[in-house]
C-alpha cells in the first residue's frame, strides 16, 4: 500500500511533540538531581559542621570531667583534720577518705598529701598487676600505702599493704630513698599560689610514669595531691575517637602533647636514657606536622587536603581551672565523618537518574500506541 501523505503529516507535529516532550522531560530530571545535589551537598557540609562542634565539646565535656571531681574531693581533704596530723597512727584513719576518691574516680593513679616538714602519705590502687609486680605485693593486697616520717633526725619509709576492707596486712620498713615532697613540682607550684594547680607533665618519682598532678595547697602549708598518668588521658581520647582514622590530642602551648590516642608514640628517648614528651610535629603524621607549621597557639575550625583526604580540623584552647595553657584538636577525614550523607546524596542521584531511564521505554511505548491508533 502506497505511503498516505496526509498520514506523514498527521504523524509530523506529534513527532515533534513527543520529542519536545522528552527534551523537556529530561532536562528537569537533570536540573532537579543538580539542584538536590546542591541542595544535600550544602546540607552536608552544614550538618558535619554541626556534628563536629557537638564531638568537639562532647571531647572537652569529657576531660572536664576527668579533672573536676577529683578537684572537688582535693578541695575538701584540704579543709579535713588530715593536715594537721603528726603521726601514722593519727594519719591512718584518712586511709578510708584517699580511698573513696580513688574508688569515685579511676582515672587517678593515686591520692596522697606531703607536709612542710617533709612528711607524706600516699594510697594508691593495686588494680593492675604491673603494680602488683612492681611492689612485690602480697596477694590478698588491693591498695598500698606509703608513708615517711621524720623523727628525731632520723627519716622512716614504710609500705603498708591493705586489702579490700582496708585493712593493713603487710608492713614494710624500706630504706630511706631519699624521696622529699618538697621538691617534687606538684609541692613547689601548689605552694606559690593560693588556688588549685595542674601541673605539667613529669616522671613520677614511685613508678617512672609520666603524669600530671592535681595539687592543693591546705591553710598550715601541707598540700594535696592527685595523679593522673598520661596513659589514662590518652585512653580517654582512645574512648572519644569520632571515627576509624580521626585523630585527637592534647597539647600545651609550645606543642608538647599530654595526650594522644595513639600512648605508645607519646614518649621518646633523648640524651641517652631520658625519656622527654614529644611535640605534636613529632608523632610520626604528615598531617599534625603539616599543621605545626602554622603554630601551636591557634584556636580555629578548617579543612585540608592532605594525605590523599579532605580533612575536618578543630583546635581550640580548652579551659581546665588552675592548668597549663592547654589546646584540643580533632582531626577527622570528611568523608568518613560525613559517610552516612554521602550515602543518602548518592542514593537520591540514582533514583533520579532510574527514573528518567523509566521513562524513556515509558515514552517509546505511548508513542507506539499513539501511532498505532492513528494508523487505525
Amino acid at each position: 500500500m502506497p505511503d498516505d501523505p496526509g498520514r506523514k503529516s498527521a504523524d509530523k507535529p506529534y513527532r515533534l511533540s513527543a520529542l519536545f516532550t522528552l527534551t523537556a522531560l529530561l532536562l528537569t530530571v537533570t536540573l532537579l538531581t543538580l539542584f538536590q545535589y546542591q541542595q544535600l551537598s550544602r546540607v552536608m557540609l552544614s550538618t558535619g559542621d554541626e556534628l563536629f562542634e557537638r564531638l568537639s565539646l562532647q571531647v572537652e565535656t569529657q576531660l572536664e570531667n576527668m579533672y573536676q571531681p577529683p578537684s572537688q574531693a582535693l578541695s575538701l581533704l584540704s579543709l579535713g583534720n588530715l593536715p594537721n596530723t603528726d603521726t601514722l597512727a593519727q594519719r591512718l584513719p584518712h586511709l578510708q577518705s584517699f580511698a573513696q576518691v580513688l574508688r569515685d574516680n579511676p582515672q587517678l593513679n593515686s591520692v596522697y598529701i606531703g607536709w612542710p616538714d617533709g612528711d607524706y602519705l600516699m594510697l594508691r590502687p593495686l588494680d593492675v598487676t604491673e603494680n602488683q609486680n612492681r611492689f612485690d605485693a602480697p596477694e590478698l593486697a588491693r591498695w598500698m600505702a606509703w608513708h615517711v616520717q621524720s623523727e628525731a633526725g632520723q627519716r622512716h619509709v614504710t609500705y603498708l599493704f591493705i586489702n579490700q576492707q582496708l585493712d593493713i596486712i603487710e608492713a614494710r620498713l624500706m630504706a630511706d630513698d631519699g624521696f622529699d615532697p618538697r621538691q617534687r613540682p606538684w609541692y613547689v607550684e601548689a605552694t606559690r599560689v593560693n588556688e588549685q594547680i595542674v601541673t605539667l607533665p613529669y616522671v613520677f618519682f614511685s613508678t617512672h610514669e609520666f603524669g600530671s598532678t592535681l595539687a592543693k595547697r591546705a591553710i598550715n602549708g601541707a598540700v594535696l595531691g592527685a595523679d593522673l598518668t598520661l596513659g589514662k588521658l590518652s585512653e580517654t581520647l582512645h574512648q572519644q575517637k569520632i571515627t576509624d582514622s580521626s585523630q585527637l590530642l592534647i597539647y600545651t602551648g609550645d606543642g608538647t602533647v599530654l595526650a594522644y590516642q595513639d600512648v605508645q608514640r607519646l614518649l621518646h628517648t633523648a640524651q641517652g636514657s631520658s625519656l622527654s614528651l614529644k611535640r605534636f610535629n613529632q608523632l610520626g603524621s604528615t598531617l599534625l606536622a603539616t599543621l605545626a607549621i602554622d603554630g601551636y597557639h591557634q584556636e580555629r575550625r578548617i579543612t585540608r587536603e592532605m594525605e590523599g583526604r579532605r580533612w575536618i580540623i578543630q583546635q581550640r584552647r580548652i579551659s581546665l581551672r588552675g592548668a597549663p595553657e592547654t589546646y584540643l584538636a580533632v582531626l577527622v577525614p570528611e568523608d568518613e565523618l560525613l559517610a552516612d550523607a554521602y550515602r543518602i546524596r548518592s542514593e537520591s542521584i540514582w533514583i533520579s537518574l532510574t527514573i528518567c531511564l523509566v521513562l524513556l521505554p515509558i515514552l517509546w511505548f505511548s508513542g507506539r500506541i499513539r501511532r498505532k491508533t492513528r494508523s487505525e
